[in-house]
């Protein structure tokens, strides 16, 4: 992968070349500026690839758990920066591949598990 600015990532965002745009939304410089461009791109693996980014920052995932194709809520979900409350979302979801990805988050993660409880407990004792 060759180094890019986030400013060169931005203008790869506006190529009609899917295959640069999917390369541009993981690229290791990408922004959160280029992640949120990149979320409003008409092409799923294009979003999923910002979903997938280590650099996704929570708005960028919580616009991937609500996007309409389960393929990038998928990637939300298997993104190491996913909330509890997302992947409580993600555990819910119509398509098993992504509950499947938010359970195996949790199985793998103590920490989650116990946040996930907590948030659990509040809603019920609400």
């Amino acid at each position: 992968m060759t180094t890019k600015t986030p400013e060169q990532l931005l203008k790869d965002l506006d190529s009609k070349d899917v295959k640069i745009r999917r390369t541009a939304a993981g690229h290791p410089n990408a922004t959160p500026e280029v992640l949120l461009k990149t979320m409003r791109d008409e092409h799923h693996f294009v979003r999923r690839g910002a979903a997938l980014n280590p650099n996704a920052t929570p708005e960028v995932l919580l616009k991937a758990m609500r996007d309409k194709n389960y393929i990038v809520r998928w990637g939300a979900a298997v993104n190491p920066n996913a909330t509890p409350q997302m992947l409580m979302k993600a555990l819910k979801d119509k398509y098993r591949v992504v509950r499947s990805a938010a359970q195996e988050r949790l199985q793998n993660d103590p920490i989650l598990q116990l946040q996930v409880a907590a948030l659990r407990a509040q809603s019920t004792a609400s």
